[in-house]
């Protein structure tokens, strides 16, 4: 039998830990003192004190592992990078709510969207809502939190709303003067650490919301207020469609257009509140909330400057393997060098050829026979090697307009292996995602084929599994354009 909450720290689960408000809400926990918990598919960054757990929320069986002795499970969990987004969070809030009642979990915590009060909202939307609908359906109690807009470093929002500075003209279609009310990243953390030491369970949908109601037009011409910009000219955009604006903010911002492109969607609609105020069953901050200039203020002084990107371009790519997990990450830690790195020959080479004209440091410049954290792998060094969790990290260091760099792990997957690799180039400035976008085309050929050449190659080795892999990925290119 469980001890009262009071006698002993509060045991939390936090499912999206390595999310933007994951990241930010597992300090939090820790900080106050409480047993924190996390379900990540890679530990990433976690403080120390926090125990890991591995899996995929739609997975029962982990989280099964991860819910036991669980208090409050909180389920930031958010799929908008993929196509089947609604579908891949419906499934693993499902999961949540059957799996916490066998746990005895005695409060959940969700953060979602605003509810409109339209007949016909956005798939983003609706999906939001109805992974409430099933958190707060189950048998244990369920806090929903909604917030419209959340000002803050790494925000995508926020990030959408920083192409301000790319020109003097706005375009304002229609649905940029719909209204929503923004609310500060602190704020919205202060509550769902809040909702960790509440006294008895609730359940119920609450809105989490800032003080000042805004249409989207007015908070650009607020940020760059804030910033020390001129006033924004708006011009009028009939003709601008979401998929338009999604794909020039693909182009120009570190948001890839298929996240960018169900937000944009979103806006056409009023996000006010709908539901009771969040302080009906929570505190309020200290010293209320956060003005939107404050916020902004506040986000702005974490990213030491208004111009800085606040989102890293990130790529990331799993490919099943016939070897055995040993076998890929053999594979893995033996790249480089006279190895080669698994992809189209000479690819590399040619990079690296540029890059010692540039005055870098080439390509070729050897390895260790077994490598550490600092040793040079050719154009690479090694930042963290961790056999345990079969997980290799890589920084680029060739010149560039910004900071790359390279995970490789492999990870047991429902009796089999699986290569995950995750490329996160960080851009300094425009040009570094200019950069980004146009050697997007031949970046996506090169590390798909290495990823499928390295799953391929560690049970097949030559010309052949090149060729292989160079057409699984061509494969796997051509099934995301379409």
């Amino acid at each position: 039998m469980r001890l009262p909450a009071s006698d002993r720290p509060t045991r939390c689960l936090v499912m999206g830990a390595t999310g933007y408000l994951g990241s930010l809400l597992v300090p939090a926990l820790v900080a106050a003192g409480h047993d924190v918990s996390a379900l990540v598919r890679s530990s990433g960054s976690l403080p120390s004190p926090v125990t890991v757990h591995r899996g995929d929320a739609t997975e029962p069986s982990a989280v099964r592992a991860a819910l036991a002795g669980v208090d409050v499970a909180y389920f930031l969990v958010h799929s908008l990078d993929r196509d089947d987004f609604a579908d891949v969070d419906r499934r693993a809030a499902t999961v949540l709510a059957a799996e916490a009642a066998a746990a005895g979990v005695r409060q959940v915590v969700y953060l979602g969207g605003p509810r409109p009060t339209a007949e016909a909202v956005s798939e983003h939307l609706a999906s939001r809502a109805e992974v409430g609908d099933i958190l707060t359906g189950g048998s244990v109690p369920a806090l929903a939190l909604q917030a419209s807009m959340v000002i803050g470093r790494g925000s995508t929002s926020f990030d959408l709303l920083g192409t301000a500075r790319l020109s003097p003209w706005v375009p304002v279609p229609r649905w940029m003067r719909n209204t929503s009310r923004p609310v500060a990243v602190a704020d919205v953390v202060h509550y769902l650490l809040a909702a960790a030491d509440l006294e008895r369970p609730v359940t119920g949908t609450f809105d989490v919301s800032g003080p000042e109601a805004l249409s989207y037009l007015a908070l650009v011409q607020r940020y760059a207020r804030v910033t020390g910009l001129r006033v924004r000219f708006p011009v009028p955009a009939p003709l601008w469609s979401h998929g338009l604006a999604a794909k020039l903010t693909g182009l120009v911002t570190a948001v890839p257009s298929a996240v960018a492109r169900p937000l944009f969607e979103s806006l056409d609609h009023d996000l006010e509140p709908t539901n009771d105020d969040v302080t009906a069953v929570l505190p309020a901050p200290p010293g209320g909330p956060t003005t939107v200039d404050n916020a902004i203020r506040d986000t702005l002084a974490g990213s030491g400057s208004p111009t800085a990107s606040a989102t890293p371009f990130v790529d990331e790519l799993v490919v099943p393997s016939a070897a055995g997990p040993d076998e890929v990450w053999r594979t893995i830690t033996g790249l480089g060098g006279a190895n080669g790195w698994r992809t189209i020959p000479l690819v590399w080479t040619l990079r690296g050829a540029l890059d010692h004209l540039a005055g870098g440091v080439g390509l070729y410049r050897g390895r260790a026979p077994e490598i550490t954290d600092g040793d040079v792998v050719d154009s690479w060094t090694v930042l963290h090697r961790d056999d345990d969790a079969r997980r290799l990290v890589l920084r680029a260091d060739m010149r560039m307009p910004g900071h790359t760099v390279l995970e490789m792990g492999v990870e047991r997957h429902d009796g089999g292996t699986r290569y995950r690799q995750k490329i996160t180039f960080t851009p300094d400035n425009l040009a570094g995602r200019l950069y980004w976008q146009v050697q997007k085309p031949l970046h996506d050929v090169v590390f798909t084929t290495m990823a499928h050449g390295i799953a391929r190659s560690s049970s097949s080795e030559g010309p052949r599994a090149v060729v292989e892999a160079l057409r699984d990925a061509a494969n796997h290119v051509a099934a995301r354009l379409r």
